[in-house]
């Protein structure tokens, strides 16, 4: 409870804790980020992304349970500064010395997402508490992040991220129980299941919450070179976050096969501060296809979609505070105008348990990402 208090109090203070002048400031003044001014359009690019556990991949047990669902829509784009949205995120990055980060970088991005995750206990035919599963549970957030891209060989990639939503709608439990009917009447089928619990969710009725998320990636291998064909890379990372899920992970992970784009053109799915691919050499559209995969241990301090938020709830349990993650899948793009369409799917990804109860257990995933971004404009040439 008291780490829940302190994480909330201190995002709020540092969203609204006015920036300081530049009399106040120690060293010289810092830039506006952003990088070069060609790095950016006003919209680069939109993107659709959708987890659920009954996508096609190992594991799949077909009753919608742990994770069931998230849902994601993306701009990235310059849009999201000139909008100000993200004034609180300029706020956070500065009290946590991010800002110079971001402002020294080679290329600097925007995104906005707006998406929603949804949990669910095993059972979905009762309307009862399941005191020994996990509880219901639903979030619908506004994100808005920043990614920096520099070092030598633009190898080296600084992201942050403010989120802001609501816990406990009861829209996410009406949206499941329409697909779920709506996937019986396609199939001819007795399941799904329409999920009677969502009354115990956490938080149930709606509760605000908020978070505020940062890390680092850096390629330790592998071909490298902004517009050269690549054939392999490794890439390191690490993370942390504050607010309705405070932990902190790192991550180790892989591509192989035939590909121009960077690292960190690479979203590999929902919630990815990945900023989505461009063409930095115009006249050359090229296609990519490649597998990819990542293993990653994760601290966990607090968790609201398990243990509740400062409303009651019917139902919460205790937090297992290590976990393990692991993706992976197939990635490819193909250009064509001036736009580029990339296409994520995860075949193998899941989660160890991240919760004590009798029902505990890993759970599993599949992930579709659709990613269309417009390439660079052609420079123009002049000649003496």
């Amino acid at each position: 409870m008291i780490t829940r208090y302190v994480c909330l109090a201190w995002m709020v203070l540092m969203t609204v804790t006015p920036p300081r002048g530049a009399a106040a400031q120690s060293g010289p003044p810092v830039p506006a980020a952003g990088g070069a001014p060609g790095d950016e359009r006003l919209v680069r690019g939109v993107a659709i992304v959708h987890d659920n556990d009954n996508l096609p991949h190992p594991g799949n047990t077909l009753r919608d349970d742990n994770y069931s669902a998230a849902y994601e829509i993306r701009i990235d784009g310059r849009a999201v500064a000139a909008a100000h949205l993200t004034a609180p995120l300029t706020g956070l990055d500065r009290a946590t010395g991010l800002r110079r980060r971001h402002a020294r970088s080679a290329r600097t991005f925007h995104s906005a997402q707006l998406a929603g995750l949804v949990y669910t206990p095993d059972r979905l035919d009762t309307p009862a508490v399941q005191y020994d599963d996990r509880p219901y549970a639903s979030l619908v957030a506004l994100s808005v992040s920043r990614t920096s891209v520099g070092g030598p060989a633009l190898d080296r990639v600084w992201w942050s991220r403010f989120s802001i939503g609501m816990l406990g709608l009861t829209a996410p439990g009406d949206i499941q129980r329409v697909l779920h009917r709506t996937r019986r009447w396609m199939t001819g089928k007795h399941v799904p299941v329409d999920p009677l619990g969502w009354p115990n969710q956490i938080s149930a009725g709606g509760e605000p919450t908020a978070l505020y998320g940062a890390g680092y990636e850096r390629r330790l291998g592998g071909d490298g070179g902004v517009g050269r064909r690549k054939h392999w890379q490794v890439t390191g990372a690490l993370e942390g976050s504050a607010g309705y899920q405070t932990a902190a992970a790192a991550a180790l992970s892989a591509r192989v096969g035939a590909f121009t784009t960077e690292f960190w053109e690479f979203p590999r799915g929902s919630a990815s501060h990945a900023t989505g691919q461009h063409d930095p050499e115009p006249a050359v559209a090229r296609w990519d296809l490649f597998a990819f995969a990542l293993v990653r241990p994760r601290v966990v301090l607090y968790d609201a979609l398990v243990q509740g938020q400062f409303r009651h709830s019917a139902h919460t349990v205790p937090l297992r505070h290590l976990l393990g993650e692991w993706e992976g899948g197939l990635g490819a793009s193909l250009p064509f105008g001036d736009a580029r369409l990339q296409v994520v799917v995860q075949l193998a990804q899941g989660r160890t348990a991240d919760f004590v109860g009798p029902k505990a257990r890993a759970y599993t995933w599949g992930t579709v990402g659709l990613f269309l971004s417009r390439r660079l404009p052609v420079p123009h040439s002049t000649t003496n």
